[in-house]
């Protein structure tokens, strides 16, 4: 079983890790009044948090924890028996028997299935492929707990450019409308081009005030996420987030689709949690066959007997078969039930199975789309700041006029939100393009790999 670390989550696009079979144990669950880090908080710190303060991993964790007690027990069927009993009687005495007469009796009593035809051992098939499934079910919540963790940093990177980008168009309007009204004073502009530069500036600082209050949401989704109070102010450690090599990576090649379907099907942790709810079926159907068949015991007893006149003490060792004969149809209506229920699991599977190609498919052409648009932004954004710069400057040198300043202003202002988001969106698109083809994995050591 692969499971995503309290401590890392690997993104890996082309490469896997091997399966781990253990069972790690959740930690203390943050609470809304828990002290926030005295350091900025580190992406791998935030999804370590994630996974310890979201209920759905506890509650998957301890589901596991039952079925390995299940497990337990369906071993423990292999196992003799052994019961001890004791008891104290006293018989009062009447008129024929004066009197009273005590008896003590003592005893032990062991059971041994010797064989079932393989009646338990369907059984622990099947408890063992259950607690299986529900590992591999474990794995599917923290991955989307961690994905949530991910999505929700690069949401605040990507609120954090956004709020920089206002700012920088912010600067650009105070000072395209004090070259207004410098023309304006010197009589070489109209008023009304001064307005037009006023009202530009107030919207750019109405688009600020906007960008400001999305930073402020995103930072409170991301507390909450790492098991804080919203209002919680939390120093976030950006250095090494990835983001510097997108670049590069965006003109590389993108991943051939069909290997990702492949190992899709392969790693899935909910299409692997499913084909072992098929087979913990069919192995719950083997274990109702077994019970039409012989059962062979063996068994031991020991007496121990004393009253008032006399004591006594024996025992006997037997072998026994058993053979059920009739269960007034109830074996028959249990074969059929287990077998609609094995119907039933492999039509959710074939279901599954169709769901994790189209998840892919649709990841992989967003990754592509996203791949392309981040090269396509910085090319964007090159030729929006010169453009810019030179209205500008033809504005200030009286060449040019407001209206073509104001056009290149906004154009830039876009161009530079969609250069921020680009570079989210990309990171994103990676992330999920990992968790569709069953890549995220688990590991021993904290890196996340952009």
């Amino acid at each position: 079983m692969r499971r995503i670390s309290a401590t890392l989550l690997i993104i890996a696009l082309s490469c896997g890790a091997q399966a781990d079979n253990s069972t790690a144990a959740p930690v203390a669950t943050p609470t809304a009044a828990a002290t926030p880090p005295s350091a900025p908080l580190s992406l791998a710190q935030l999804i370590d948090r994630s996974l310890s303060a979201n209920p759905d991993t506890r509650a998957a964790w301890q589901r596991s924890r039952s079925q390995v007690e299940r497990v337990g027990i369906a071993k423990s069927a292999y196992y003799p028996t052994l019961d001890a009993s004791a008891s104290l009687s006293e018989r009062l005495g009447d008129a024929a028997v004066p009197g009273a007469e005590r008896q003590t009796q003592l005893g032990l009593n062991s059971q041994w299935l010797l064989w079932d035809f393989g009646g338990r051992r369907a059984n622990l098939d099947s408890t063992q492929q259950t607690l299986a499934a529900l590992q591999a079910s474990q794995d599917t919540a923290s991955q989307q707990i961690a994905i949530s963790a991910v999505q929700n940093w690069f949401a605040q990177l990507s609120a954090r450019a956004s709020l920089e980008a206002a700012q920088a168009s912010l600067l650009a309007a105070e000072e395209t409308a004090k070259a207004a009204r410098q023309r304006q004073l010197i009589g070489v502009a109209t008023r009304e081009d001064e307005l037009q530069a006023e009202t530009a500036l107030a919207q750019a600082r109405l688009t600020l005030i906007q960008r400001q209050g999305e930073l402020a949401a995103s930072a409170g989704r991301l507390a909450v996420i790492a098991g804080y109070a919203a209002d919680t102010p939390l120093a976030l450690d950006y250095q090494d987030n990835g983001l510097d090599s997108l670049r590069q990576e965006a003109s590389a090649q993108p991943p051939e689709l069909k290997q990702l379907l492949t190992l899709a099907q392969e790693r899935r942790p909910e299409l692997i949690a499913q084909q072992l709810r098929v087979q913990a079926n069919s192995s719950e159907l083997d274990r109702i066959a077994a019970q039409a068949r012989p059962r062979l015991s063996l068994s031991a007893s020991s007496n121990n007997s004393r009253d008032d006149l006399s004591q006594s003490q024996g025992g006997q060792v037997a072998l026994t078969a058993t053979l059920p004969l009739f269960t007034g149809f109830q074996q028959r209506h249990q074969e059929a039930l287990a077998q609609s229920q094995i119907a039933e699991q492999g039509i959710e599977l074939a279901r599954i199975q169709q769901q994790v190609s189209l998840d892919v498919w649709l990841a992989w052409q967003q990754f592509s789309t996203a791949q392309a648009r981040i090269t396509a932004t910085d090319s964007l954004l090159a030729a929006a700041s010169e453009s810019s710069r030179a209205a500008l400057a033809r504005y200030q040198a009286g060449l040019g006029n407001l209206l073509n300043v104001l056009t290149a202003q906004s154009n830039l202002a876009d161009a530079r939100q969609q250069h921020a988001r680009s570079r989210f969106d990309f990171a994103a698109a990676r992330l999920q393009l990992a968790q569709a083809s069953g890549l995220l994995v688990r590991d021993t050591a904290m890196e996340f790999r952009q």
